[in-house]
């Protein structure tokens, strides 16, 4: 289930002016899946892209400009600690959110430029918040 920056995941509901460009960086296709049913059952508008690891994090964040970021942490290639790094110097204002199991990398999270720190797991609304708002 993987989407390119030509074709991003968006319902049909979702096809409004109002949209948000969000990426979702994880290297767990279920967990992209699974996110992206969550976000589509608010009533927010977002137009979707995928990244599998952290440098098509940076890829695509160079080429779609999103508004918004979920970014994992543990991932091949580049992990989500350095992918945010490296997209704040570029781009510091798109909107990262760091979602992960582990509490142990919220410092580094921040450190690195996240602007929210979500534990995987938490309270769907505290996900929808984060990212709408």
């Amino acid at each position: 289930m993987w989407q390119t920056a030509i074709s991003p995941t968006i319902s049909p509901m979702n096809e409004t002016a109002n949209n948000i460009r969000l990426l979702i960086a994880d290297d767990n296709a279920a967990t992209r899946a699974a996110t992206i049913a969550l976000l589509e059952s608010s009533v927010h508008r977002a137009a979707i892209w995928e990244a599998a690891d952290g440098e098509e994090a940076v890829q695509l964040a160079k080429t779609v400009q999103p508004d918004v970021i979920l970014m994992d942490v543990q991932m091949p290639k580049l992990d989500g600690i350095e992918a945010t790094k490296r997209i704040k110097q570029c781009w510091p204002a798109i909107k990262i959110i760091v979602m992960t199991m582990y509490i142990t990398y919220r410092a580094a999270a921040l450190a690195a430029g996240a602007d929210v720190f979500l534990l995987k797991g938490g309270s769907v609304d505290g996900l929808i918040t984060a990212v709408f708002q």
